[in-house]
């Protein structure tokens, strides 16, 4: 992926550097030449045309230098992006390791694993269930951060035990797994709502979910009925059948 990428801006910089830098810095140069007199933009046609069909050694060598330079740039300009991608990947662990440090709370929660049961040593649906309702209880109260792979002191166990499980080992399979859990418990329309994504700390790697508030009655669908959720201090809460009416009427917008 890495090389499809570099390739990529290779490409688009010998492109750039031949049909745009070239005929560009060629035209203003003659422009130049003629004490601005005459139109530039006769100049920058005659530029173009000779950076695309003529072939003499001169204009070969000419294609070359502003080639090179255009990769050049576009080389640069994906050093810049990946450097600051990882200044914000940087920024956002720290992020992550506040709120781990914090404990859990209205808007945290540490999930130990997602489908490994620690006690029965197998996996065990109904722990994804525990999951889906936490999800469920953060879409509607004020959206939340779910940890899996934290157990609930807020320490670090990983996630080699749930990957285990998994018909598609590893990171992919694992956030496959999770949107496939919340299609199939709460609908797939929901999926937009989670934001997914992995970090590593102490050699330790988690799953990290940002989730947003629905802002309309998000339900479980468990053994043929729907349950209502919500966040209540640390913990979740399901409301019965008054409770849930009073709760959207006062907090959400029904549909």
């Amino acid at each position: 992926m890495k090389r499809k990428r570099l390739f990529y801006y290779i490409i688009i910089g010998v492109v750039l550097g031949i049909l745009l830098l070239q005929p560009v810095v060629i035209s203003l140069h003659m422009y130049d030449m003629q004490g601005d007199q005459g139109n530039w933009w006769a100049w920058l046609l005659t530029s173009y045309q000779q950076a695309v069909g003529s072939w003499d050694v001169d204009q070969v060598i000419t294609k070359l230098l502003f080639g090179l330079l255009g990769v050049t740039l576009a080389l640069l300009f994906m050093v810049r992006q990946k450097i600051f991608q990882l200044t914000g990947k940087r920024d956002k662990l720290e992020e992550i390791k506040e709120l781990i440090a914090a404990g859990e709370n209205q808007q945290v929660e540490f999930k130990s694993t997602l489908r490994w049961d620690l006690h029965q040593f197998k996996p065990n649906k109904a722990l994804e269930t525990v999951v889906a309702k936490t999800i469920v209880g953060f879409m509607n109260t004020q959206g939340g951060h779910l940890f899996i792979g934290i157990d609930d002191d807020g320490q670090l166990r990983g996630l080699q035990e749930d990957y285990a499980t998994l018909k598609k080992p590893g990171r992919d399979g694992f956030e496959q797994y999770i949107m496939e859990l919340i299609s199939n418990k709460l609908g797939t329309n929901f999926c937009t709502l989670v934001a997914i994504s992995f970090y590593t700390i102490e050699m330790y790697e988690f799953c990290y979910l940002a989730i947003k508030r629905a802002g309309y009655p998000v339900y479980l669908h468990d053994n043929d009925r729907s349950h209502f959720f919500v966040r209540t201090g640390n913990g979740t809460r399901e409301l019965d059948i008054p409770e849930a009416l009073d709760y959207i009427e006062e907090n959400l917008n029904v549909r």
